[in-house]
């Protein structure tokens, strides 16, 4: 059996890459109309952003999209378990800009951080949130 050159491995895998992250994309769904009323191309970005810290992207359901006060955007995003069943819409936030986005955290979260790293993401989120979207 001849072997490939390298040069050809990674670009069957840059192909791959491009691939599944289209399609994890395609799947994610705004359930209202509340993406028309943002800049262009700025939905499909957050969720892209959002997506990335999510279980199981794909599955995800956008709604309540609005650009926050300081320029972030705001949003609610329902996201499944475990068991495949969705939970219900949460709050999110995110500043493109910085290529944060993250899922505002409950009281149950808050008391019980993996790490001091985790904590800190928690914190940002919050001031973020606060800054954005809180009414």
């Amino acid at each position: 059996m001849r072997n490939r050159p390298l040069t050809h491995r990674p670009a069957a895998a840059l192909v791959a890459a491009a691939l599944l992250a289209g399609t994890v994309a395609q799947a994610q769904t705004v359930v209202d109309d509340s993406a028309a009323a943002l800049p262009a191309g700025t939905a499909p970005a957050v969720i892209g952003l959002l997506g990335r810290g999510l279980k199981a992207p794909e599955t995800a359901r956008y709604g309540r999209l609005r650009m926050g006060r300081a320029g972030a955007v705001c949003g609610e995003v329902d996201t499944t378990n475990r068991m495949g069943q969705h939970v219900g819409p949460r709050g999110f936030v995110a500043d493109l800009g910085a290529g944060f986005a993250a899922i505002v955290p409950d009281g149950a979260e808050l008391r019980n951080p993996t790490g001091t790293a985790h904590y800190a993401a928690m914190q940002r989120t919050l001031a973020l949130f606060s800054a954005n979207c809180a009414v």
